[in-house]
């Protein structure tokens, strides 16, 4: 009979925390396992081989082993429970570290180009870009992602401001001098108590 896996067996790998890069290759094959041996695992319902795939991606991410996680991001993008837009940032982070520029930004434009309609997976990628020190093209895409919040009559004031809060450190840390923007988001910020980092 073939193991259920749960949301308590994914939170339980995610607490066996390791510095070693064989702890994150083992986690990745396990993951692997399950999103894809469907003979001794089945996935509950609010699982998704999806998420299995990139979260096994990530992982090998951070061991170096970016050929096979690239390979297995894409599978993830492709699984038939993929959302549109979740595995973009891991795509593009990816990418980035294998040097491949032009393709991590050719990749953050086909999201864009997509236009779903979402802000976090353009959150996502500004942040990705903002840990690779790319700071003109996070900068860019926490732009991408605030037009994509305020364009929603509905929007959380919160989802503005972390956009905000985004597009203020990456030009920050630019040495850029400040703007109307980011005058405004140090005043959001001191309203809601939030620290821009």
């Amino acid at each position: 009979m073939a193991q259920l896996i749960t949301d308590d067996d994914l939170d339980g790998l995610e607490l066996r925390a390791s510095a070693d890069p064989n702890h994150h290759v083992e986690r990745a094959e396990l993951l692997l396992r399950w999103a894809t041996d469907t003979e001794s695992f089945a996935l509950d319902d609010d699982v998704r081989q999806a998420h299995l795939l990139l979260v096994a991606a990530e992982n090998l991410e951070m061991a170096g082993e970016l050929d096979r996680a690239l390979a297995l991001a894409r599978r993830a993008a492709e699984a038939s429970d993929a959302v549109p837009g979740e595995v973009s940032s891991t795509l593009v982070s990816i990418l980035l570290a294998r040097g491949e520029r032009d393709a991590a930004i050719a990749e953050a434009d086909a999201l864009r180009a997509a236009g779903l309609g979402e802000w976090w997976p353009l959150l996502a990628v500004a942040e990705v870009f903002e840990l690779a020190d790319e700071l003109a093209l996070a900068e860019r895409w926490f732009v991408i992602a605030l037009r994509v919040v305020e364009r929603d009559a509905e929007h959380d004031a919160d989802d503005r401001l972390t956009a905000l809060a985004g597009r203020y450190r990456v030009r920050r840390d630019a040495g850029k001098d400040e703007d109307v923007l980011d005058i405004e988001t140090r005043e959001l910020a001191g309203l809601f108590g939030v620290e821009l980092g």
